[in-house]
């Protein structure tokens, strides 16, 4: 492929697991809609992190890929299928172009074994034998950014960059329950698929606590069903109680809470992103991982977005106009070995457990107070 922009009319973008993953790729999405109005894109999506996408006006299909059980995070029901048997059902879609996110290699001979004429991704592994277009991937950049200059390779114009969530009237309506008191809310997600990234519990009992006591703000706890005696035992050691949901909403349900929360206080996790995706102003804490590359996006600012659906076509206009709420990451600025990407030369974690709630605390109420005056 030369450098000039590619003619698609069907275009199948590889961007399967992880949530935190999913939901940063709607730039791109954007982006591609807007230079292909007319073109089918569908998205090729882990079996559970895929829903994060459900109702983004940018795309046609989600098309469920599920081969594996070893990411135990986002694993499908049933049976598992095979990489063959997706590479026979995609090839009779005939797409022309496919954007491979996904950094393996499997992904991209995927989209050579399908047959698709233009094949655009990083390259990782070696890949550059396999795509028609292959960029350098730096780990130093920001995710959302990173996957841009995938489409700036293919000469796409990039006209923003800004982050959205797509929620359902009906989404908002199944958790209006939990969201009847007037008081602020807050949500606190300090689970984390790997160890390494835990903030001490004592720590978050200090900020419910300090929140609760001195700022008004009634603590909301989601995840899996195994977070839900963590969440208690942060109650506890707060003496504050809270609506611990761990367990009880599905994603689409937490995202559309999430939505009705003033402020998000989370580790590194997929859910600093699905909360930042919707509006909720959020802080994501950070130890070992790199906030460059993965803090919670700018976002539209919620306040002004469709009380029926969260950024849809229809109300497109208004959100281009609207500020954004610049969401941060916390961490310690003075440690010279972080982020380690836990390749750890320590045995106690300094970046974590010596970060001061206080910082954090402070920190949010500054992003909080930013996003209410931002007009």
């Amino acid at each position: 492929m030369n450098n000039s922009q590619p003619i698609a009319k069907k275009i199948l973008v590889i961007r399967y697991r992880f949530i935190g993953d999913t939901i940063l790729t709607v730039p791109f999405l954007r982006n591609l809609r807007n230079c292909y109005p007319e073109a089918q894109i569908d998205v090729l999506v882990g079996p559970q992190s895929g829903e994060v996408l459900t109702g983004c006006p940018y795309i046609n299909n989600l098309i469920v890929y599920d081969t594996t059980r070893f990411h135990k995070y986002d694993s499908g029901a049933g049976q598992k299928k095979s990489f063959w048997s997706y590479v026979f059902n995609l090839r009779r879609e005939k797409y022309d172009t496919a954007f491979v996110l996904k950094r393996s290699w499997s992904s991209a001979l995927l989209s050579l074994l399908i047959g698709c004429k233009n094949r655009i991704g990083y390259a990782t592994q070696g890949r550059q034998i396999i795509l028609t277009k292959s960029i350098p991937f730096d780990p130093h950049m920001h995710e959302v950014d990173s996957t841009l200059t995938v489409l700036s390779a293919a000469d796409i114009p990039i006209k923003d960059r800004y982050l959205e969530g797509f929620i359902s009237s009906s989404e908002h309506e199944q958790v209006q329950k939990y969201l009847q008191d007037a008081q602020k809310k807050v949500l606190i997600h300090a689970a984390a698929a790997h160890p390494d990234k835990l903030y001490p519990l004592q720590s978050w009992a200090k900020i419910v606590s300090e929140l609760h006591e001195k700022h008004g703000f009634i603590p909301y706890f989601t995840g899996a069903a195994q977070d839900f005696e963590l969440y208690e035992q942060v109650q506890e050691l707060a003496d504050v109680k809270g609506i611990n949901l761990a367990g009880k909403l599905s994603l689409r349900q937490s995202m559309a809470l999430y939505a009705g929360l003033d402020l998000a206080i989370c580790t590194d996790s997929g859910p600093a992103h699905l909360a930042a995706c919707v509006g909720t102003p959020t802080i994501a804490v950070f130890g070992p991982t790199d906030p460059v590359r993965w803090r919670p996006y700018e976002a539209l600012n919620k306040r002004l977005q469709s009380p029926s659906m969260v950024a849809v076509s229809e109300t497109k206009k208004t959100n281009l106009e609207a500020p954004l709420v610049e969401n941060e990451a916390v961490f310690d600025e003075t440690l010279p070995c972080r982020p380690c990407n836990y390749d750890k030369t320590c045995i106690d974690r300094p970046c974590l457990n010596e970060l001061a709630p206080s910082a954090i605390i402070q920190r949010a109420l500054a992003l909080l107070n930013n996003a209410i005056h931002s007009n």
